[in-house]
């Protein structure tokens, strides 16, 4: 196999592969005597028809199943040869046989800019001081947790509407006093206080009871979140159906057991604290390590394929549509492949593609590499995923995209320790630390 490279540009490469005529013969040898195994044909047994008869029937249809499998077999091959790492697979054209028996085709490479990272020791980078958890906090969060576990019911006939009350109402918005029937919505659910829909509608059910039916209209501002009431004097007839009030468990023992397994509510606070503390020196870290992405990405440049970019837009927009349908959402895919939402994407994926390449330039500068047990380690933890054995994943799917995705995250953990053990870290300014 002879294999020639092209430049087209810094990241982008012309592969011309050619293989030579003896292996072509025995792919289309190998071919051709299978379908004669195969066919059937009038007036020939089973393995005797002559080779001039199927290359006149499926000369066209074998040459199309030869020239996959070529390119399969030795297209990775040939990117070992002439060195080069792509970033997504090639675009292969012009496959064609030869006169002389070899078999030739070529294909455009993307592949990794050059680039060397300079200077990412001794960053420094500000740094807000890591947030206090006092009582104060914890009482919040416990409260927070109450709330998770709440009972709603049913309030008397006779009890009004409070703030923090659940109401079911029926609801018909009128603009220009005609109904806008889009909004026309039954047993519709409001938790009085979280201003859903405007600043002021809430206020307007507080003190009503079921049964009662209520009127008013409301002047929304143009950059209101309900978008087809933006900049509108909106009229709304309400019927309050039901109302509910949220009855908090009890801070005991039985609620310290149900919530975690703790044996008193002193246990439960202790348990909150450092789940807070730990929360809080997470976001410490994480602006740290933004300051640093921050600084290497400014202060690095390269260029980076576009159909790349692309596929990572294509990637991350895939990834929400699959959220929003694992959660249950009826939702037309189509409305997030839009031109403007690909914009949208656009500067995040460019970020992540530089950023990730620093990553992989750092460690090759440093010699980063990941040992055989913390490769194993995400052997095992895919394997605990997808129910098989770690032997497995590591010889079948070794290439595939979560075990390449966890292995590079535990490279940028290493990347990251080295970044941060020399990083000089300066107090934040005032600015900064609001």
């Amino acid at each position: 196999m002879k294999v020639t490279v092209t430049d087209l540009g810094p990241t982008q490469k012309k592969l011309l592969v050619v293989v030579e005529p003896r292996a072509v013969k025995k792919e289309l040898d190998k071919r051709y005597r299978q379908l004669s195994q195969q066919v059937r044909l009038k007036g020939f047994r089973p393995g005797k028809v002559p080779r001039k008869i199927l290359e006149s029937y499926y000369g066209k249809t074998v040459h199309g199943e030869v020239s996959n499998h070529i390119v399969q077999e030795t297209y990775p091959d040939a990117l070992k040869q002439a060195e080069l790492k792509p970033m997504m697979e090639g675009d292969v054209e012009d496959y064609r046989f030869e006169p002389d028996g070899s078999f030739a085709y070529s294909a455009i490479v993307e592949v990794r800019p050059v680039f060397e990272v300079k200077d990412y020791l001794g960053l420094e980078v500000e740094v807000p001081p890591t947030e206090e958890i006092g009582d104060e906090k914890v009482e919040e969060e416990l409260r927070a947790l109450q709330e998770r576990h709440a009972e709603v019911r049913s309030v008397p006939s006779d009890r009004p509407a409070q703030w923090g009350d659940y109401v079911i109402v029926d609801v018909v918005p009128s603009m220009d006093g005609t109904v806008f029937v889009k909004g026309v919505q039954k047993d519709f659910y409001l938790e009085l206080g979280t201003h859903r829909i405007h600043p002021d509608f809430d206020a307007r059910l507080v003190g009503r009871c079921a049964g009662e039916t209520v009127d008013f209209s409301l002047d929304f501002s143009e950059d209101a979140e309900v978008r087809d009431f933006a900049g509108r004097t909106v009229r709304f007839e309400l019927t309050v159906k039901d109302i509910k009030e949220k009855i908090l468990p009890e801070l005991n023992e039985a609620f310290a057991q149900k919530v975690g397994g703790y044996a008193t509510v002193d246990a439960l606070k202790e348990a909150l604290k450092e789940r807070l503390v730990r929360a809080a020196e997470q976001a410490t870290k994480q602006r740290l390590r933004a300051a640093i992405v921050d600084q290497l990405l400014n202060k690095t440049s390269f260029e980076i394929p576009e159909k790349v970019v692309e596929r990572e837009v294509e990637r991350r927009i895939q990834h929400f549509v699959h959220q929003m349908t694992a959660q249950g959402l009826k939702i037309d895919p189509s409305r997030f492949y839009t031109p403007e939402i690909r914009a949208e994407q656009r500067p995040a994926a460019e970020r992540a593609i530089r950023w990730r390449l620093i990553v992989e330039q750092i460690s090759a500068q440093e010699n980063l590499e990941l040992s055989e047990t913390e490769k194993d380690a995400v052997y095992t933890e895919v394997a605990r995923l997808y129910r098989t054995t770690p032997e497995r994943v590591k010889a079948e799917y070794e290439d595939s995209a979560i075990v390449t995705e966890m292995l590079h995250q535990k490279l940028e953990e290493k990347v990251f320790k080295l970044l941060e053990d020399h990083a000089v870290a300066k107090a934040a300014s005032a600015e900064t630390a609001s």
